[in-house]
């Protein structure tokens, strides 16, 4: 028995906040504990996103939102076109988003339960961009001379963590849920994972490295880069990143 009453009296503790789900339907309101979102708006347009919420009690509530990024063929990104040399390459950008998060909501004026209304809460963020290339060259000319064939696959890891602020309409009889995100910065490590197969000979083979380093350096992480030509090079880097953007879903 002495052992039955703190245990009693523990599962008493973590079922009180599931009960004040109770009180709102004394006064009419229907609770929506679910809500199924899919997300408007991100970072890239070809990315679906994709958010289911759970409200724990009329104050809480936690989601998870995973987005993918449909692979596409990125302009502009490591391309190394130069005249007199003819480039052929088979190029792919992908990646997929993983954002837990919880979310207390401290709205006054709606007494109705969560998940309405303006909130606060904090962000994991997990996510894995890439791309893949794989390159030909020959140069033509008399000032060029060599050949190469590459391979390569370039990961961008993040893992970030940050609060956040938003407001949530229930509407339509409290089915359409209409979800905005207008503050979440988040403090993020980021990696920069680069698997190399450079094969080549002559001048053409030699500059390859040093402009693909040039290209990362600029364009991705704005840091010296040291390429291995054949293996993995791996660069850390901490930088600052933002969240924003509407979902709409259905609140059940």
């Amino acid at each position: 028995m002495r052992l039955l009453y703190p245990l009693t009296h523990l599962l008493f503790i973590f079922l009180m906040p599931l009960t004040a789900f109770g009180q709102g339907d004394s006064v009419g309101f229907i609770p929506r504990r679910n809500v199924l979102k899919l997300g408007l708006t991100s970072t890239f347009a070809r990315t679906v996103s994709l958010n289911y919420e759970r409200a724990l009690n009329a104050d809480w509530s936690v989601a998870l939102t995973v987005s993918y990024m449909m692979p596409s063929v990125p302009s502009g990104l490591l391309d190394l076109n130069a005249e007199r040399i003819t480039f052929g390459a088979d190029r792919r950008l992908s990646g997929y988003y993983l954002t837990p998060e919880v979310k207390w909501f401290v709205e006054k004026s709606d007494k109705r339960p969560a998940p309405r209304g303006l909130y606060v809460g904090a962000y994991l963020r997990y996510s894995d961009t890439r791309y893949t290339a794989t390159m030909t060259a020959t140069a033509i000319g008399d000032n060029a001379d060599g050949n190469i064939v590459a391979d390569l696959r370039i990961d961008l890891l993040e893992f970030g963590i940050g609060p956040g602020v938003g407001y949530q309409f229930l509407c339509l009889g409290d089915r359409l849920a209409i979800d905005a995100v207008f503050f979440a910065p988040r403090w993020s490590l980021y990696t920069l994972k680069v698997k190399a197969d450079l094969q080549g000979e002559g001048e053409l083979y030699s500059d390859l490295a040093q402009a693909i380093e040039e290209k990362l350096g600029r364009n991705v992480t704005n840091m010296s880069i040291d390429l291995s030509t054949s293996g993995t090079t791996t660069v850390d880097r901490n930088s600052l990143g933002y969240r924003y953007g509407i979902k709409i879903g259905y609140a059940f």
